[in-house]
């Protein structure tokens, strides 16, 4: 009896130990994926739209936040201003879905993801690259010269780079963020 009871005992012990070094490795592999730490004092994003890197210490400020525009689309924003004339945004945008609101505007919005799902099929027959997100620009109409920007197609992506983007701000402490 006694010699079952150590080895349930030591059989409980190797399968917690067992487990937390899996769940230690598993969280360390995530963050380093997606967000890791540098030394160097830079912030940098991998993604897919392109990279960017700037000094820790030559962001002024940072924002985050969300609007509806032209009534159509719903976009979260992230904002970073430098001590430059250039001005960083990521964002990530969808079709504005109004909770209440007129039947005409419900109607463009379906019409509006109608059409997106329409291409988004057809272009991924072509190339899956086709239906990854791209900034447009209309030049010599975009009011935006000094901006430098890149769409996320995932919400829960901006939000974690919003959060990279915080902890180098407070910290000066460089960090990669991987899309």
């Amino acid at each position: 009896m006694k010699a079952l009871l150590i080895c349930l005992s030591f059989c409980l012990f190797l399968t917690s130990a067992l487990h937390a070094q899996s769940s230690t490795g598993q969280n360390t592999g995530q963050n380093n994926n997606q967000d890791g730490v540098t030394q160097d004092g830079l912030w940098q994003a991998k993604l897919k739209g392109g990279n960017y890197m700037v000094r820790c210490n030559a962001i002024i400020a940072l924002s985050k936040h969300e609007y509806i525009s032209d009534g159509v689309a719903r976009v979260v924003e992230v904002n970073i201003t430098l001590n430059s004339a250039q001005i960083v945004r990521f964002y990530f945008l969808e079709p504005y879905k109004p909770e209440t609101g007129s039947s005409t505007l419900g109607a463009g919005t379906q019409a509006l993801e109608r059409a997106k799902g329409l291409f988004e099929q057809a272009a991924g027959r072509v190339s899956p690259d086709l239906v990854t997100p791209k900034v447009v620009k209309n030049y010599p109409a975009s009011t935006h010269a000094h901006t430098i920007e890149f769409v996320l197609k995932e919400e829960a992506r901006l939000t974690a780079l919003y959060g990279s983007l915080e902890r180098s701000f407070r910290t000066g402490q460089g960090r990669v963020f991987t899309e």
